[in-house]
């Protein structure tokens, strides 16, 4: 009987499967190596995009926070002239506020019988001071100021006599009214 040896063949088999399982573990070794890089040259590309995304943005918020600053000093500068318009506003109407209120006085006034020697204004109450040559020229100084649509609860407060010259006697009176809301607002006079 002849006797074949085939330990040899396991032997070579055994030494084939090693080698073919070794290759295998290095190629494994190599492919994972060969994806790290790969994802770590990818992930490099992102960061440097979001870092290039980043500086950007830092760019442009300085750029606009420069712009709010401005934005924010010309807010400031618009609320001082506002404030400044009110002010020349309220001066215009206070201005013209006494030359409307004479003016109306001017055609109350009863001529040659009455003269006023004071007048008063505290926020638009009034107080007239003057002399007059008799009761009824007060009493019709008092009816046209209450038919005057400038003015409002007109109130006599004294009137005394009062002797000017030794021969001629007067009526010293002090009348308060308040100017009215109700008032009609006319435009300057041209002559």
């Amino acid at each position: 009987m002849i006797r074949i040896n085939l330990l040899p063949v396991r032997a070579a088999r055994k030494k084939e499967n090693i080698r073919r399982q070794v290759s295998v573990f290095f190629l494994c070794i190599v492919f994972g190596l060969s994806l790290m890089v790969y994802v770590v040259v990818c992930l490099n590309s992102t960061i440097s995009g979001l870092s290039g995304k980043v500086e950007a943005a830092g760019a442009d918020l300085k750029k606009y926070q420069a712009i709010v600053k401005q934005v924010e000093k010309m807010k400031k500068e618009l609320r001082k002239l506002e404030e400044k318009k009110g002010i020349i506003d309220k001066l215009e109407a206070d201005r013209s506020g006494p030359i409307r209120f004479m003016d109306a006085l001017t055609g109350i006034v009863v001529a040659d019988k009455m003269w006023l020697t004071s007048l008063k204004e505290t926020k638009g109450k009034m107080i007239l001071e003057g002399v007059a040559t008799d009761n009824k020229t007060v009493a019709d100084f008092m009816t046209h100021l209450e038919k005057s649509p400038r003015f409002e609860g007109v109130d006599l407060i004294s009137s005394k006599q009062i002797k000017i010259h030794e021969d001629k006697k007067f009526k010293k009176f002090t009348i308060t009214c308040r100017l009215s809301s109700r008032a009609p607002e006319k435009g300057p006079r041209t002559s």
